[in-house]
């Protein structure tokens, strides 16, 4: 390839992978081509993108980027793709995991990155069980107002608990 195409293509890689928060990296390699645009198609609809990497390349610019660990290029060996979103490494971490409960091994999470870590295959995996903002925010707004809920019926105790023993201290006066 030549020194042109090559300093294109890098170029590309750099600018493409400039803002991530992390990525997941996989072997493609043993999909069929209706299998890859299957894929293709379901992680475009969940708003990641899979982009093939050639390992040169892709080891040469990660490895210049001063807020990525050295032991993240070990991850590009042969046929490797990347997976990435505007949402980050969480949604592709997901989306994969999704597809991958239809379609078992048929490929191999190598690993990943997220915010300057490196991920092995099973914190990739792990990664993907945790739910996503909006559940999270709901379950804490849960958290916070399920005390609130039980106020009124806690007051209405209290104040019936209180009466009774008002009650049961004037009967006692009234028999003495």
């Amino acid at each position: 390839m030549s020194r042109e195409l090559n300093d294109i293509i890098t170029k590309d890689i750099e600018t493409r992978f400039a803002g991530m928060d992390g990525c997941v990296v996989f072997d493609y390699q043993g999909l069929s081509a209706g299998d890859t645009f299957e894929l293709r198609r379901r992680l475009r609809q969940d708003g990641v993108l899979m982009n093939v990497v050639q390992n040169r390349l892709s080891k040469r610019v990660f490895s210049e980027r001063e807020d990525i660990p050295g032991e993240f290029t070990d991850l590009f060996r042969g046929p490797t793709a990347l997976l990435t979103s505007e949402e980050g490494a969480l949604r592709a971490s997901k989306s994969i995991s999704n597809w991958l409960k239809e379609n078992k091994d048929s490929v191999e999470i190598r690993g990943g990155l997220f915010e300057g870590k490196v991920l092995t295959k099973e914190e990739v995996n792990a990664m993907a069980k945790i739910p996503d903002k909006e559940t999270l925010l709901a379950q804490t707004a849960g958290m916070f107002l399920s005390p609130v809920q039980f106020l009124p019926s806690a007051a209405k105790s209290l104040v019936s608990h209180l009466a009774g023993c008002a009650k049961a201290r004037h009967e006692e006066l009234s028999d003495s």
